[in-house]
C-alpha cells in the first residue's frame, strides 16, 4: 500500500462506528491486535500477494515489529483475523451502497464460481459442509459457492451476493435485495435468459439484456441493446482481478470464515482501488 497508515485510519474509522452501535462488552483480557490491525493486516496480505497465514505472521513478527509491537501467537492470530469477516462485510455494503448513489448509463450482471475444493472431493468436505453447492459452469462441475456482482459503467461494484454453487443466476438477480434501488438497463449473459422473470424485472424498473439462445425466436436488434451486449464483457476484467491479482478464492482456508475473509478482503481492496482518494471516505464515516 502507498500508505498503510491511512488504510488503517479508514478501517479504524469504520469499526469504531461498529463497535460504537452494537453494545457489546469485552470479555476476558485485551486482544494484543485490534480488530481494526487485523484489517489492515488482512488487507496487506491481499496487496503483498501474501499465500496463507503463516507467512503473514513471519513477515509481521520480523519485519513489522515498529507498527505491530504486540503480535499474539500464531493460533490467537488466525483467530484475529477470522474475527474481521463481519467488519469486511459490513464495508463492503458501505462502498457498494455509495457507488449505488452514482448515475450509470448501464448496468452488468453476472456470477462466478468460488472453488471450495475439487469436485472429486466435496463429500469428504468438512469445513463447507452444509455451506457450499455443486455447480455447472463451462468448464464442468465444481463445488464451492458463486459470487455475484452487478456493477455500473465505471466498473465500481454497485451490489454482490454470496450463493452456493447450485443457485440459479437468473433467481438470484431477482431479490429484491440484490438489484434495491436499480433502474435503467441491466446487461446479463444467456443465463439470465427468461421471458417471465424479465417480466418481473420491468415492473421493479429494471430492463434486462441478454443474448438469445439459439433455438430462441430472434427479436429485432437496436443500435442500444448492441451496444450494452459489447458492455457485457467489462465484468469479466473484475472477476479475474478478484481472482487473479487479488486472492478472492483461499484455497488455504483452516475454516469457512477464514474463507470468506479473503473473498470479502478482496472485494472491499478492488472497491478502494476504484476511487482516487480513500481518505475521502474515512471523513465521510469520522
Amino acid at each position: 500500500m502507498k500508505d498503510v497508515t491511512e488504510i488503517y485510519c479508514f478501517t479504524d474509522n469504520i469499526i469504531k462506528l461498529i463497535d460504537g452501535n452494537s453494545n457489546k462488552k469485552g470479555v476476558g483480557r485485551p486482544a494484543e491486535l485490534s480488530p481494526s490491525e487485523y484489517v489492515t493486516l488482512a488487507i496487506l496480505q491481499q496487496k503483498m500477494g501474501i499465500k496463507t497465514k503463516k507467512a503473514l505472521h513471519e513477515l509481521v513478527k520480523e519485519f513489522m515489529s515498529k507498527e505491530f509491537p504486540k503480535v499474539p501467537s500464531y493460533q490467537q492470530f488466525c483467530d484475529g483475523m477470522s474475527s474481521t469477516l463481519a467488519y469486511f462485510v459490513f464495508i463492503s455494503w458501505v462502498l457498494s451502497s455509495m457507488a449505488r448513489e452514482n448515475d450509470s448509463e448501464y448496468y452488468v450482471v453476472d456470477s462466478t464460481p468460488l472453488y471450495a475444493c475439487n469436485n472429486n472431493y466435496r463429500y469428504r468436505s468438512k469445513i463447507f459442509k452444509g455451506l457450499a453447492g455443486s455447480g455447472k459452469n463451462m468448464n464442468g462441475y465444481f463445488f464451492g459457492f458463486k459470487l455475484h456482482i452487478i456493477i455500473n459503467d465505471n466498473m465500481e461494484i454497485v451490489s454482490l451476493k454470496i450463493t452456493d454453487g447450485a443457485a440459479n443466476d437468473l433467481t438470484t438477480l431477482l431479490d429484491e435485495n440484490f438489484i434495491k434501488d436499480l433502474k435503467g438497463w441491466i446487461v446479463g449473459d444467456k443465463g439470465y435468459v427468461g421471458a417471465e422473470k424479465r417480466e418481473k424485472l420491468l415492473k421493479k424498473g429494471v430492463k434486462l439484456v441478454t443474448r438469445f439462445k439459439a433455438k430462441m425466436k430472434k427479436l429485432p436488434a437496436t443500435k442500444h441493446n448492441n451496444f450494452l451486449l459489447t458492455m457485457r464483457q467489462s465484468v469479466e476484467s473484475v472477476f479475474s482481478y478478484l481472482k487473479h491479482h487479488l486472492s478472492a478464492v483461499y484455497k488455504y482456508a483452516r475454516s469457512a470464515e477464514s474463507y470468506f475473509v479473503s473473498v470479502f478482503s478482496a472485494i472491499v481492496i478492488y472497491m478502494l482501488e476504484k476511487h482516487e482518494n480513500i481518505g475521502f471516505f474515512a471523513a465521510l464515516i469520522s
